[in-house]
């Protein structure tokens, strides 16, 4: 057996576990009488595995084993493979659930019984009856030993409470810090569709003003206003409308007289308001 075969115990967890009890072959014995067992298998030593099985009454099985006993019982079994694979598997076929206590008819035989999985090979470790006081002291070992795992494991349950508690309280602080950048992103995005509303409006009043504005410069440059009628121009330039030529008289005027008139004479008989 080598160094490191012997030093894997070190790192050995203790187990726990329940073994249903057979009745010895041959005895009718009612079920319900049977007490149940509860086995400890655990690092004793430097180098040694024991296990202990006990029904806290009166019966109490022991077992103690070296690395060495350990690799023959390998053998026996039949389990190749690496002593840390054995190992492995030692451990998972007691932690399986499936274990028993086997009795047999002598006053010292029994064996606890472990199975893996259906088809794979069985562990069976051969058991000593222990009496009177060694018993005793068996059973307040496998007592004191179960406490303390119940208290390692309680207070394993406390750390991960606590942790729990912890990471709720800030999960909880980062919820509400979540929520406080929510509203002041709410509130931004409101203040900008708020402003880009009103620029909008803006334009449209802009745009609208500016199609008004042109409209009316279209509409003065199409009709532009009439000019201011001038009194000295109505004056000088009569209407046709209301000029009537002057009847010449048919009596023949004087040479000298007749020389000045130049041409026929117009008069204006309209007349023109305001001027």
């Amino acid at each position: 057996m080598s160094e490191g075969n012997i030093n894997s115990f070190q790192n050995f967890q203790p187990i726990f576990g329940e073994a249903m009890a057979d009745p010895p072959p041959g005895i009718q014995t009612p079920t319900d009488s049977l007490r149940p067992f509860l086995f400890h298998a655990h690092a004793f030593g430097s180098g040694v595995l024991r296990i202990v099985a006990t029904d806290f009454h009166s019966s109490v099985w022991e077992r103690t084993l070296t690395a060495d006993q350990l690799d023959d019982l390998r053998d026996e079994i039949g389990i190749g493979g690496s002593w840390s694979e054995f190992l492995d598997y030692f451990v998972a076929s007691l932690s399986s659930g499936d274990v028993k206590l086997s009795v047999g008819s002598g006053v010292g035989n029994a064996k606890i019984i472990a199975h893996r999985s259906k088809g794979l090979p069985r562990i069976s470790v051969p058991l000593n009856r222990v009496m009177n006081s060694s018993a005793n002291d068996a059973i307040a070992n496998f007592s004191m030993a179960l406490f303390k795992a119940f208290k390692n494991k309680h207070n394993d349950a406390i750390k991960e409470h606590e942790s729990l508690l912890q990471l709720k309280g800030a999960l909880s602080s980062e919820k509400e810090r979540n929520e406080s950048l929510q509203k002041q992103l709410d509130a931004l995005t409101f203040n900008k569709r708020k402003v880009h509303k009103t620029k909008a409006l803006d334009k449209a009043i802009l745009v609208s003003g500016t199609s008004t504005s042109d409209n009316s410069l279209l509409i003065s440059e199409t009709n532009p206003p009439s000019a201011p009628v001038s009194c000295t121009a109505n004056a000088q330039e009569p209407s046709v409308k209301h000029t009537q030529p002057t009847k010449i008289s048919q009596r023949a005027a004087p040479v000298s007289r007749r020389a000045k008139v130049r041409g026929v004479s117009l008069q204006d008989t309209g007349s023109y308001d305001g001027c």
